[in-house]
């Protein structure tokens, strides 16, 4: 659910940072720009994990005065393979479909009706989805395999 990973990117210290060390200018630029943004194929980025592993050397752009280092860094990234079960409770629930809360983390995850579990069905008494599967147990009736027995 949770992984390490490594990225690298260009980071742009702007020049009223260049008082602070370049490792601790980096450390605020990416705590700026990766928490809550979903990455592409990697999964929603969480926070910086640890310090940097490396910073390359910074470069100045023509008309603008900041330094862009090459660094690499680890961030901590939420991302649930398919069919992973995830345990939550649940906020809300309507005929739509009902809304999960993961602890404090994600509290806004929604699951349509179409996505219940089937035979489910919405209970407007209780106003709880309901999950009801048929076990076959009304085949039992008249004695079952007994009567081929006897003939």
């Amino acid at each position: 659910m949770f992984v390490i990973g490594t990225i690298a990117d260009t980071i742009r210290i702007p020049p009223t940072m260049f008082f602070q060390s370049t490792r601790t200018s980096a450390h605020q630029e990416i705590d700026k720009k990766y928490p809550n943004r979903v990455i592409m194929d990697v999964g929603l980025v969480i926070c910086r994990y640890g310090d940097v592993t490396q910073i390359g050397d910074g470069v100045c752009v023509p008309g603008d005065g900041a330094a862009h280092h090459e660094v690499v860094f680890r961030l901590v990234i939420f991302r649930p393979f398919v069919e992973e079960v995830c345990v939550g409770h649940i906020v809300e629930s309507s005929e739509e479909g009902i809304k999960v809360a993961l602890g404090d983390f994600f509290s806004d995850i929604f699951i349509p009706a179409y996505f219940m579990l089937r035979p489910s069905q919405y209970d407007d008494k209780s106003g709880l989805w309901v999950w009801t599967p048929d076990y076959g147990e009304g085949e039992e009736e008249g004695g079952g395999g007994e009567a081929e027995g006897e003939e």
